[in-house]
This record gives structure tokens, C-alpha cells and sequence, in this order.
């Protein structure tokens, strides 16, 4: 088993109010917080097998603690979901694995289960053209089905998914579980050295005096590799962030030589 740290309290730090005695009727999150709470709340539906039930508990304690808190910003907002994205991303790099498995060997099936004669038809139509299940996801397919078509192709690829996903629990908790269980380690093993490869990152950031838009450039590209964990962002190769402290001495360099 991993070990779970016990963060709660910090988390629920973050999200206390600025003004605790205050009149909440009609009063709503900016927008952004919106967005960004609606991608938490995502995530947490999506919370893969075998998360350790103190994680879902915390997750959903905060949870209940930003939904009604009306003065949490967006920075606020995005630190918590970092800290649970992060708890959460050995077991979603994991699951995702064997969600691609089961998709390559049955989700053209599940899909087809889905769809009316005709658009079987048009389907195997669109396959003698070079199409396949992966090019449904892309959108590519769009100038071949027509607009109904299309939406029933919709419908069908989320109750495929939703069959996919389900069918993958089931085999992560029973005949797959030693393997799922082992890359959940190994991704653990990953996200680690991630973490101190950005603790370097920050100490660097810190000790640069001379050059404070470098200081912030730096930063930034924590910030990035951070929301790349969480769903908040692009998701970076692992080879990116082991290459980023070389990346950024070099850039120190470069400032240093145009100085002098």
C-alpha cells in the first residue's frame, strides 16, 4: 500500500472564508472559479479504483468547503486542486492504461452494440475509407456523417465510454488487479522525482537575483507542468520536466554572458 500523507487541514485552511458572517443568498463563484470547479468535480467523478478512502474523503470535504465559499480565488481554487491532482495521478496514469487496453481490444464492439442498422452501415463504409474507432475521438470524421449521424455517433461513443470504463473497474479489481496495482507504484515512483525535480526548480527560482523575469519564467513553467498533473492544462512528457533544470541553467548562462 501507498502511504497517504494527512493534509486535510491544510487543504481546509486554504478554503476558509475571508469573511465568515455573510448573507449568501444569490451569490455565486466568478466564472473561472466555475470552470475550474466544474474540472475538480470531473475529477473527482472520474476517481479511478482502489484510491485509498482517505483521499475520496478529503477530496469531497473540500469540496463541500469550496462550494460554498464565495471569496475562495482561482489561485486558492487551483492550489487545492493541485494538491488532490496530484494524490490522484499515480492511479489515473495507471487506470489509463488499462482503459486504452480495453478500448483497443473491445470498444469498436461495445460502439457497434450501440448504433442503428443504418449507421452500422455508414460505419463500416467510413472504415473502407481508412476510418476507425481512434479517428472518432479527433472529430476528423465529421465531413463524412451527416449531421444526424453524427450526433447519434455521440450518444454512442459516450455510452461506449461509459461501458469501457466500466468493464476496465471491474478487471483492475479482479484479474488485473497485482498489475494495476503495480504500475500504481511505479507512477508513484514517477510523480516523486517529479516532485523534487520541481523542488529544485523552485530553490533555483528563489536564488535568482540578478534576473527576476527568469525567477518568473521559471515559476511559470512549474505552474504548467503542476496543471498538467491536475487536468488544469496541457500534460507534459516526463522527459520535459527532467530536462527543465539544464533548460533553465542554460538560460541563467545565456543572461549572465550578455551582462558582461
Amino acid at each position: 500500500m501507498l502511504k497517504i500523507d494527512n493534509f486535510l487541514c491544510i487543504v481546509l485552511l486554504l478554503l476558509m472564508p475571508a469573511r465568515l458572517w455573510r448573507d449568501t443568498d444569490n451569490m455565486t463563484h466568478s466564472p473561472s472559479v466555475r470552470h475550474t470547479l466544474w474540472i475538480f468535480e470531473r475529477l473527482r467523478g472520474d476517481t479511478p479504483p482502489l484510491v485509498p478512502i482517505e483521499i475520496s474523503a478529503d477530496l469531497d470535504q473540500a469540496l463541500e468547503q469550496i462550494r460554498s465559499n464565495f471569496d475562495l480565488t482561482l489561485e486558492e481554487l487551483e492550489g487545492t486542486f493541485i494538491v488532490f491532482g496530484k494524490k490522484l495521478w499515480p492511479y489515473r496514469k495507471a487506470f489509463e492504461e488499462f482503459l486504452d487496453v480495453s478500448e483497443a481490444r473491445l470498444g469498436e464492439k461495445f460502439l457497434l452494440s450501440e448504433f442503428a442498422r443504418g449507421l452500422k452501415q455508414r460505419y463500416e463504409e467510413f472504415k473502407a475509407h481508412g476510418g476507425g474507432l481512434r479517428d472518432l475521438h479527433t472529430g476528423s470524421p465529421a465531413s463524412f456523417f451527416t449531421v444526424p449521424e453524427r450526433n447519434e455517433l455521440c450518444g454512442a461513443l459516450v455510452e461506449m465510454n461509459h461501458e469501457i470504463r466500466k468493464y476496465t473497474a471491474q478487471a483492475v479489481l479482479t484479474t488485473e488487479r497485482r498489475r494495476y496495482e503495480q504500475r500504481i507504484v511505479e507512477f508513484q515512483i514517477i510523480l516523486d522525482d517529479i516532485e523534487k525535480r520541481l523542488d529544485t526548480l523552485r530553490r533555483m527560482a528563489d536564488d535568482e537575483q540578478e534576473h527576476p523575469e527568469l525567477a518568473s519564467e521559471i515559476r511559470a513553467q512549474i505552474r504548467a507542468f503542476e496543471y498538467g498533473l491536475c487536468l488544469l492544462g496541457p500534460e507534459h512528457r516526463y522527459e520535459a520536466v527532467c530536462l527543465a533544470e539544464e533548460h533553465f541553467a542554460g538560460r541563467r548562462e545565456e543572461k549572465k554572458m550578455r551582462m558582461h
